[in-house]
């Protein structure tokens, strides 16, 4: 069917402007306030609002097998609301997962490769301006309270930065590294396509980017994002040069990250203290062995959504685990807190989920999507990532961003094949 000019005009205008939303989103989706909520029903108004007006082809998306494995994810957990004794909390995860399938359906076809771009620059931004803020208020803080150490800088205690810099903004650890890694790897990316296109200073920018927020990274001392970020970063450049058979950068590629990783642990002492005192490690042992009882009693549907913190609390008391009755803790790891939810079929559906996308974006050689989900699969060994508002939202935004964003290159607008993004 085709559109008048005017009609056009319209359709234009309005995708600029849900455009522009997207990056108000990205932007502020770090920030610890809860405008990003509110920009969200906006989206999701606008959305609704545009696809009366323009009647846009949805019904593919269910082609989609990406999106099949989590719409399905999603609504088992749904189900599961349906055997859960506390319904309230059941309700809240879904809530919390809504995000998954939502998003994916808001921002399917929207975007062109320059929009997607610029959202992922706004995110970043957003992520720049809220770490020299926290940066700003630990360094006042700690030269408030030691004003000696700035003329001697041996004496400064790092730790004191690394183990308070997240609380500062009230962001858990864990997650705020998974958001600092994030913006490494889209600086990372960035520069390596602006080094193809030879824009020097371009590459100037997100080199410094890069630097600025690897530092942040080594400095938070989240064992598992900074460790698996450098794998993965570094699997990929070898990967890049054995393609082009360049074997000298790969053994560059492989010491450099070698010594890299050692420098790390020899220099940042709160990294160093973790992995010499193994912080943490038995107390996973015992979340984990209570989580795996949990799902051998309800291997199939699991417990409900609802009640996964009472069941492991229980196992927890059981085994003498105090420290975990005491905190809640959950397992520490989604792929089993899933198992405790909604049994080996959520389990399942999430691991579909995580290898359809990881093949789709090998397939598009869309590496940044590739990296991002790769990233955070590992890290849902050692953290309930999408158990908190921060884990889902970063994870639901990032996939719908690049996985479901880009338009196709039949679509009216200017557009750009998923392996450019």
């Amino acid at each position: 069917m085709g559109f008048s000019k005017a009609s056009l005009t319209k359709i234009r205008t309005g995708e600029s402007l849900f455009a522009f939303l997207v990056y108000l989103y990205a932007f502020c989706l770090p920030l610890r306030t809860n405008l990003k909520s509110i920009l969200l029903f906006v989206l999701l108004g606008f959305f609704l609002w545009h696809t009366v007006k323009t009647r846009p082809a949805l019904s593919s998306i269910l082609r989609e097998k990406t999106f099949l494995a989590l719409l399905a994810l999603f609504c088992l957990t749904l189900l599961s609301v349906l055997y859960s004794s506390n319904v309230k909390a059941a309700l809240n995860f879904v809530h919390l997962l809504a995000t998954l399938p939502l998003l994916a359906v808001m921002f399917y076809r929207k975007l062109t490769r320059e929009q997607v771009q610029n959202a992922l620059f706004a995110f970043s931004f957003g992520c720049f301006l809220l770490s020299v803020y926290a940066i700003t208020i630990i360094f006042l803080e700690y030269f408030g309270k030691f004003p000696e150490h700035l003329t001697r800088a041996g004496l400064i205690d790092w730790t004191y930065f690394s183990y308070f810099l997240p609380q500062r903004i009230d962001f858990h650890a864990p997650y705020y590294s998974l958001y600092i890694s994030t913006s490494l790897l889209i600086h990372c990316y960035f520069l390596y396509q602006k080094k193809k296109s030879g824009d020097l200073k371009s590459m100037g920018g997100h080199l410094l980017f890069c630097l600025f927020f690897f530092a942040l990274l080594a400095l938070l001392s989240s064992r598992t994002s900074l460790v698996v970020t450098m794998l993965v970063l570094a699997l990929v450049m070898v990967y890049r040069a054995a393609q082009a058979r360049r074997f000298g950068m790969l053994v560059v590629i492989l010491l450099g990250t070698l010594v890299t990783g050692i420098t790390l642990v020899q220099k940042v002492t709160y990294l160093r203290i973790k992995f010499t005192e193994n912080a943490g490690v038995d107390q996973r042992r015992q979340m984990w062995q209570g989580a795996l009882e949990v799902i051998k009693e309800n291997p199939l549907l699991g417990v409900g959504a609802g009640d996964r913190e009472e069941a492991l609390v229980k196992r927890y008391k059981e085994n003498g685990f105090t420290e975990g009755v005491n905190f809640r803790f959950d397992a520490h790891n989604q792929y089993l807190m899933f198992g405790v939810e909604i049994g080996v079929i959520g389990v399942a559906l999430f691991l579909l989920f995580l290898l359809f996308t990881l093949w789709k974006a090998y397939r598009q050689q869309n590496f940044l999507l590739f990296c991002f989900v790769l990233i955070f699969a590992l890290c849902c060994l050692t953290e309930s990532l999408l158990q908190r508002r921060d884990g889902s939202l970063l994870f639901s935004f990032l996939i719908s961003l690049l996985l479901f964003a880009p338009r196709r290159s039949n679509q009216h607008a200017s557009v750009a094949k998923p392996s450019e993004v």
